[in-house]
C-alpha cells in the first residue's frame, strides 16, 4: 500500500498539472473591427459585448471584443471614447491610471514598459499583473481621443507566453 501511495500522488500530480495547461499552438484569424477601426488576430469566433460607463459629462459606451478558451484564457480588445476632458490630458497620466486600474487591490504590477505603436507613434504602456488567481498582460494605446486596451487574461505560462506576443503584437490602428 505504501508504494502506491506516492505513485498515486505522482499520477493526480502530473494529470492535474496537465489539465491546468494552457491552449497551445493556437491558430489565429484575421479580425477587424470597422467601428473600432483597429484589426488583430483572434484565435476563434469574437463576441462583441458594449457596457455603459458613466462618466461627469455623460455615458460613454465601451466595447469589447474578446475570446475566451479553456482555462480561463481571455484575450480581448475593448476600446472607448473618453469624454473631451479627459482625452485632452497628457498620455502618461491616463496610461497610469489604467495601470493602476488593471493592478487593482489584489494585484502586483511585475511589468510596466512605455511603448509606441504604429508607424503614427501612438503612445502606449505594456503592463503584466499577478493576481491571486490569474494574470493580465495589457497593451494600453492612445490614439486620438480613443483609448485601447489589448489584454490577455489566464495563467501566467499563458499570458507570458509566444501566442500572447503574437496576439498583443498583431494589434494595428486602422482609420
Amino acid at each position: 500500500m505504501r508504494t502506491r501511495t506516492p505513485a498515486l500522488a505522482a499520477l493526480f500530480l502530473a494529470l492535474s498539472t496537465a489539465a491546468a495547461q494552457p491552449p497551445a499552438g493556437l491558430e489565429f484569424q484575421p479580425f477587424a473591427s470597422a467601428a473600432g477601426r483597429y484589426k488583430i488576430i483572434f484565435p476563434g469566433p469574437v463576441k462583441t459585448e458594449t457596457a455603459e460607463v458613466k462618466t461627469p459629462s455623460g455615458p460613454r459606451t465601451l466595447t469589447f471584443d474578446s475570446v475566451t478558451l479553456a482555462n480561463d484564457v481571455r484575450l480581448m480588445v475593448t476600446y472607448i471614447d473618453p469624454p473631451e476632458d479627459v482625452s485632452k490630458q497628457p498620455p502618461g497620466p491616463r496610461l497610469d491610471k489604467v495601470r493602476d486600474a488593471s493592478k487593482g487591490a489584489d494585484g502586483r504590477v511585475v511589468m510596466d514598459k512605455e511603448v509606441t505603436v504604429g508607424a503614427e507613434k501612438y503612445p502606449g504602456r505594456d503592463v503584466l499583473v499577478e493576481k491571486p488567481l490569474y494574470a493580465v498582460r495589457n497593451r494600453v494605446v492612445i490614439a486620438g481621443p480613443r483609448l485601447y486596451q489589448v489584454l490577455v487574461q489566464g495563467p501566467k505560462e499563458f499570458v507570458t507566453s509566444r501566442d500572447a506576443d503574437r496576439f498583443l503584437d498583431a494589434f494595428e490602428i486602422t482609420k
